[in-house]
């Protein structure tokens, strides 16, 4: 075979190849991989810390957002870590911290955080843990990055309680998440109520992340008072539906 008909038959098989990867891994990215698969499942998990460890991170002037930025954008030091276990090295140019995936519980534990020379966290607890969330302005802004989704029963509500798209876009600037009370780890679409003031009111809106699109799914005047103790805040939703606050459903 000569030379021009081996040129040919490889460009032929790379030009397979190259149809075949973007059928196969069209849209994924670079998810496949290890070090995305880690960070993924620990960004879909509750991240919680001890007393102590959330002290030392203290001591190291290390804050929630520097946290949150390491686990969307470090990278995994598999040579350092036990994998067995499940107990990873994430790093970046900055931090490396431990972080172990508790599959159990959906969990994810931040531990063994460095301890500097003029830190003492010793009389805190090691056994009493809190959960970390992320920054309100991070999620704000990732969330207003997506395609804003609206039905139009929703923006029926709207329109009854006046919410202008200036006010929409002001939500996703300075609106406050209740983290306690929504859903960030729910998978596929996490959750959040975010109270944002109108006029002298306060409103909250039931927000739900996609992979592509932030859906806006109700809004209802925000009254802590209608809620039984216990009550998911969910319920207001629900109340609003029933009493047609809006006759939009």
């Amino acid at each position: 075979m000569n030379l021009g008909k081996r040129i040919k038959y490889y460009m032929i098989g790379a030009l397979i190849g190259i149809t075949l990867s973007i059928f196969i891994f069209n849209g994924r990215g670079c998810e496949w991989l290890p070090g995305a698969r880690v960070l993924n499942s620990i960004q879909t998990s509750k991240i919680i810390i001890s007393e102590k460890d959330n002290c030392l991170l203290l001591c190291n002037h290390l804050s929630e957002n520097d946290i949150y930025q390491l686990i969307e954008r470090g990278s995994i030091n598999f040579s350092e870590s036990d994998t067995e276990n499940r107990n990873y090295v994430v790093y970046n140019d900055s931090i490396s911290l431990n972080i172990r995936i508790n599959s159990t519980d959906t969990t994810a534990i931040i531990n063994q955080v460095p301890k500097p020379s003029n830190c003492n966290c010793d009389h805190e607890k090691t056994n009493a843990y809190t959960i970390l969330y992320q920054p309100n302005a991070i999620v704000l802004e990732r969330l207003s990055l997506l395609k804003l989704s609206i039905k139009d029963e929703v923006k029926c509500e709207l329109d009854c309680f006046g919410v202008t798209q200036k006010d929409i876009e002001n939500l996703f600037i300075d609106g406050e998440i209740l983290f306690k009370e929504s859903y960030p780890n729910r998978v596929p679409n996490p959750i959040y109520y975010i109270k944002h003031k109108k006029d002298n009111k306060e409103l909250l809106f039931w927000i739900e992340q996609g992979a592509t699109k932030t859906r806006l799914k109700h809004v209802v005047n925000f009254v802590a008072a209608n809620l039984k103790e216990g009550e998911p805040l969910s319920t207001l939703f629900e109340q609003s539906m029933k009493l047609k606050d809006c006759n939009c459903y």
